[in-house]
């Protein structure tokens, strides 16, 4: 068993008793207590798996020298579904509802990454309608997830940042209702299908999203006041959990993480896919990389995002929204082979591969979580910190437990 990460499955004072081993092996290198013969500097606690700060299902064995976190070992795997494993008993469609059940809070885009890889490797292409679409309710969901991100990350550093979480949930609902209107679901979606989407645009829709674009530019400032010039905000975020461009690379960290750190990959530029290369926008960075810079970035992608959505909306073509070739049942049987494609999620690159034998079920399939490369980092980021900090450096994270356990 590796002693950085250790899973749920695992003997329940597993990680306990690892973290006890270390300490005595610091303490015999001579870095442990100064009372020779006894470890009582440091103690070990359970960060999770319930606990109101942790943003999902996350248990953290964190050893303390007082107030100052000397390791840390992440223990994953209590929402483990098996969902890899699925895919080998359904059919490529019957896969796509599961999609929705890994990052939960940005469904769309984990759909959307599926249902490319599987187009790859059939040679469907969507219709251009379609393509419009699905980047209208990408950049929806990723607004609906980033609200999700800064709210409850603020929500566990300031006073302000309270009544921060209740605005950023009370606007989301906005754009709950515009997906559940064109989709049928709030947050488990089941939309996108191979060479275009579900339904279409349902009448009166496109009004009411350009509605919504126009006031949220105006509720990001808002958010943003309440918290950009707060002392006790700035205090617990500026210069914490700081992000290096090496680390960037050697823990493959992608998304607003790696962005927040001077690193310019959006893989909606640097691999653009649908009709991205057709639309303006910036790719946000920072530069110091750390807490404050991580949520810094998440604020402007929004204000991005709304920005993509209007040119959507203006560029809209008519047309179908699915492939003439594949209509229900939405039977596809790819050629043996096997194919990876990449998304720009919320979090970062979520990519599926995808092995084929022919058949109308996908004999292995495998994702690429961004959120899994950011909880690796976690234990490096939090060494040397206060406890009561690593809260706002493991939420500024933006880790989904669903998407890690799969």
């Amino acid at each position: 068993m590796s002693d950085f990460f250790l899973t749920a499955e695992a003997e329940p004072d597993e990680a306990v008793k690892l973290a006890l081993r270390r300490i005595d092996e610091a303490q015999a290198a001579g870095q442990g207590s100064d009372v020779e013969g006894l470890r009582l500097n440091e103690v070990v606690v359970n960060m999770g798996p319930q606990h109101p700060s942790t943003h999902g299902v996350l248990r953290l064995v964190v050893t303390l020298d007082g107030e100052l976190i000397k390791d840390v070992i992440p223990v994953v795997g209590y929402l483990h579904r098996c969902k890899e494993k699925l895919a080998e008993k359904r059919t490529y469609f019957q896969y796509i509802p599961i999609l929705d059940r890994t990052e939960y809070v940005a469904g769309m885009n984990c759909e959307w990454a599926y249902v490319m890889t599987v187009e790859k490797l059939t040679g469907i292409r969507p219709t251009r309608r379609a393509e419009f679409i699905r980047v209208i309710v990408g950049e929806l969901s990723r607004i609906a997830s980033h609200l999700v991100a800064v709210g409850t990350f603020t929500a566990d550093l300031a006073p302000l940042g309270t009544a921060m979480a209740f605005y950023t949930f009370r606007d989301r609902e906005l754009i709950l209702d515009l997906l559940e209107e064109v989709s049928g679901g709030r947050m488990m979606y089941n939309y996108l299908r191979f060479g275009g989407v579900r339904y279409d645009l349902p009448s009166g829709w496109v009004e009411q999203c350009r509605d919504v674009m126009k006031r949220m530019p105006k509720l990001i400032d808002e958010y943003a006041s309440l918290v950009d010039d707060n002392a006790i905000f700035l205090q617990r975020t500026v210069g914490k959990g700081v992000i290096s461009q090496q680390d960037v690379v050697d823990y493959g960290i992608t998304g607003p993480n790696a962005r927040a750190s001077g690193v310019e990959l959006d893989l909606r530029r640097t691999r653009p896919y649908s009709v991205y290369p057709e639309l303006d926008f910036e790719v946000c960075t920072a530069q110091h990389g750390d807490v404050f810079d991580r949520y810094r970035v998440r604020m402007d992608e929004m204000r991005q995002s709304v920005r993509i959505i209007e040119q959507c909306l203006d560029m809209l073509p008519r047309g179908p929204v699915q492939s003439g070739s594949l209509r229900a049942p939405y039977v596809v049987t790819p050629p043996p082979g096997s194919c990876y494609v990449g998304q720009e999620n919320p979090r970062g690159e979520y990519g599926t591969y995808i092995v084929s034998d022919g058949s109308r079920y996908p004999y292995r399939l495998k994702y690429r979580d961004p959120c899994f490369c950011n909880l690796q980092l976690c234990p490096k980021l939090l060494r040397g910190n206060k406890i009561a900090d690593a809260v706002s450096i493991s939420g500024s994270m933006d880790l989904v437990l669903g998407g890690i356990d799969r």
